[in-house]
């Protein structure tokens, strides 16, 4: 998401904000529980813990959506371990980490937002040097990433485009059409599909060839009487062990999602991470989340913020049996 300030196409403050307090989704953040994520919080959504005997039971009375959701971790051991200064002039948008195939270089790839400052960046992640640029139009404002093989897919916010260009010269190869607003964007190398955000609860499975979708599913949580809530406002997307992570947007929540039920499994609060200089203000929030596999590394930073945060990431599998 964005700043309403930035254009005749942009939402004003008050709109936004609007947005962002209406509906259950994004007040209910607000019930926050301890757990073991390095000093971090996680919001509970009516989740308990269950012996393998409670478990079964409750994967037959729920069904599928149970069970899909018990292959997850019960939650990610997170643990900080590096800063990095970053540049702050980059409305972050969208983050992903990859290995550059030929130089063996450990790369970041960003976009950010704002009309007439929309940029999609090559970063190198061990100096923070700026590699690659390119820079949009005007009149777009650019929004979540995904790479692809050798592509990167950039969405735009109202402007209904998302672009394709080749990773290796930042060339313009394609450009694919869509309804709605663009927010976040991830792409699932197990499933070879991309997953798309536009501002609401809905997440729509995209083939990468045709831009076009393979099928939908709303994000949503168990409240306190066990009924589905719909979780809006969902930005910026990562896969992560097989989940899907989204950014909420104004608020500093990072959710994890069963990408098959659209559950919400956790919700990770990372308040204490936001710089001091930035606390007041409403435009400069969590968002960007990138995350490397092999290690186990998440990296976490937000909108113009002069941090990228590193984070060890061990899942914490759960003690009850698979179903």
């Amino acid at each position: 998401m964005r700043n309403g300030t930035n254009g005749d196409a942009g939402a004003t403050r008050r709109e936004i904000l609007k947005r962002c307090v209406a509906g259950v989704g994004v007040a209910a953040l607000a019930n926050v529980c301890s757990t073991g994520t390095g000093g971090l919080a996680a919001v509970a959504f009516g989740q308990t813990p269950q012996t393998p005997q409670t478990a079964k039971k409750k994967a037959a009375s729920e069904g599928a959506d149970a069970a899909t959701n018990r292959e997850f971790p019960t939650r990610f051991d997170l643990k900080l371990t590096k800063r990095r200064a970053r540049a702050t002039d980059s409305y972050t948008q969208g983050l992903v980490f990859e290995v550059d195939a030929e130089t063996g270089r450990e790369i970041l790839y960003e976009s950010g937002g704002q009309y007439g400052k929309s940029i999609l960046r090559k970063i190198d992640l061990e100096t923070g040097k700026i590699l690659q640029e390119y820079r949009f139009s005007k009149r777009y404002f650019a929004e979540g990433i995904a790479v692809v093989d050798d592509r990167i897919f950039v969405l735009t916010w109202r402007e209904r485009a998302c672009f394709v260009f080749d990773k290796k010269t930042f060339e313009k190869l394609d450009e694919f059409r869509y309804s709605g607003e663009g927010w976040g964007l991830a792409f699932d190398g197990a499933t070879e599909t991309l997953a798309m955000s536009d501002g609401t609860s809905k997440i729509r499975v995209l083939d990468p060839k045709t831009f076009r979708a393979k099928r939908t599913f709303d994000v949503f949580y168990l409240d306190a009487s066990g009924r589905k809530r719909k979780l809006i406002n969902l930005n910026e997307l990562e896969f992560v062990g097989g989940e899907l992570w989204a950014n909420v947007y104004q608020t500093n929540k990072i959710v994890r999602i069963d990408p098959t039920s659209g559950r919400v499994l956790q919700a990770i609060d990372f308040s204490k991470i936001v710089p001091e200089s930035l606390r007041e203000s409403w435009e400069y929030v969590l968002n960007g989340i990138a995350f490397d596999g092999a290690k186990n590394r998440l990296f976490i930073t937000g909108k113009c913020w002069p941090t990228l945060f590193e984070y060890s990431a061990t899942p914490e599998k759960p003690a009850i049996e698979t179903i």
